[in-house]
């Protein structure tokens, strides 16, 4: 218990150190917050399909037909509109032409043209499209069963049939139904990034710099030994990137209603990145003797783990050669296992494999911080 107090103290210390800075907030609150809102509105809150979707009928058709298969697409969810003439502002549309009524007499084929605004919602298109498909479906069914008759006189009276075909829509599997975005996707993103980026920063100078100046070889001159010392300043990092987590999901939460899907959960995936941010840190620190070398490599690890990770725009819309790539990013599997809590309903065995290879990236560079950690200069 000793020891823990021991080393618990020293890690207190140095977050104490960090929140003092007077720049500490702005580089990882006020800064953060700016690229938040940049982020979230460059990739707007995702397609919410509205409760009824609006449809444009232009029936042209000279013929009763048309009519016809018109109330075969009502559906409650669904909001027709019936003109003559194709109207300069629509949502969705489809044409009926003139001969509709006398192609289907004829038995012969044709073409419907569907046409949809573009920006406009892609699941009430869905929504759209699969009723008219049913209403294909159902007058194609019903001709089926009145057999060779007379078409031209079917609509003047006919027996009820039920229907032949269903028509259900479902996508591939593995497909990704939902394309993250909005604040959802921003908070997150620009939390792993500021976790990478100010962690290696702060961290790395502040173990530089105390090794410089003697503070670590005086801190030997108490109970502490080397290896406590080592712990010390990776759970003092560690600490600092779950701050500055918490922070930004707070504020989030305040002022940008962020939903994580699970909060638990996706702080348990940031807290095992910060770890892997933490070794890292501490292993740049012992490494690297120059201010300025450390804040350029932090920033050119930051932005390009950040950019192949997803924390800019969502890897589900990058080619899958990008996104293979993308896969050598720590950022990639923290922002994949935040996208699945929250974008497509995962839960804990959902995102095991990516806690295990962050867990596993924190274990390998926490070694190599080890064995590189320096007290003397």
């Amino acid at each position: 218990m000793r020891r823990l107090g021991r080393v618990l103290h020293v890690a207190r210390n140095d977050v104490w150190r960090m929140v003092r800075d007077r720049p500490f907030f702005f580089w990882t609150l006020a800064f953060p917050i700016f690229f938040i809102v940049v982020f979230g509105m460059l990739f707007k809150a995702g397609d919410a399909a509205p409760a009824v979707a609006s449809l444009t009928v232009v029936n042209q058709d000279e013929g009763r037909w048309g009519a016809y298969f018109v109330d075969k697409i009502k559906a409650p969810n669904i909001e027709i509109t019936v003109v003559k003439a194709e109207p300069a502002d629509f949502t969705r549309l489809i044409v009926l032409p003139p001969d509709f009524s006398a192609r289907i007499e004829a038995r012969r084929d044709q073409a419907l043209a569907f046409k949809k605004r573009a920006g406009a919602s892609e699941r009430a298109a869905a929504r759209v499209e699969t009723r008219l498909f049913q209403a294909i479906a159902r007058v194609l069914s019903e001709l089926v069963l009145y057999g060779d008759g007379d078409l031209t006189t079917f609509l003047d009276g006919h027996p009820e049939v039920a229907d032949l075909v269903r028509v259900e829509t479902r996508f591939p599997e593995k497909t990704v139904t939902a394309v993250p975005s909005g604040f959802d996707h921003s908070i997150p993103g620009t939390t792993v990034q500021f976790i990478m980026m100010m962690v290696m920063i702060y961290g790395g100078i502040s173990v530089m710099e105390d090794r410089k100046k003697g503070v670590l070889s005086r801190l030997l001159c108490s109970p502490l030994s080397t290896g406590e010392l080592f712990q010390a300043k990776l759970l003092g990092r560690w600490s600092m990137g779950v701050l500055q987590a918490l922070m930004l999901f707070a504020v989030g939460k305040a002022f940008f209603g962020l939903n994580l899907g699970s909060a638990p959960l996706a702080l348990l995936v940031l807290a095992v990145f910060a770890l892997a941010v933490a070794a890292l840190s501490v292993f740049a620190g012992s490494l690297l003797t120059r201010e300025d070398l450390i804040v350029g490599v932090s920033v050119l690890l930051a932005n390009m783990f950040a950019g192949l990770g997803g924390c800019w725009w969502p890897n589900e819309i990058v080619p899958p050669a990008v996104r293979k790539l993308a896969m050598i990013s720590p950022a990639y599997w923290a922002m994949d296992a935040l996208h699945a809590l929250r974008f497509f309903q995962g839960g804990l065995r959902d995102i095991l494999p990516h806690l295990g290879i962050l867990l596993t990236l924190a274990v390998v560079l926490a070694v190599l911080a080890a064995r590189t950690f320096r007290v003397r200069p």
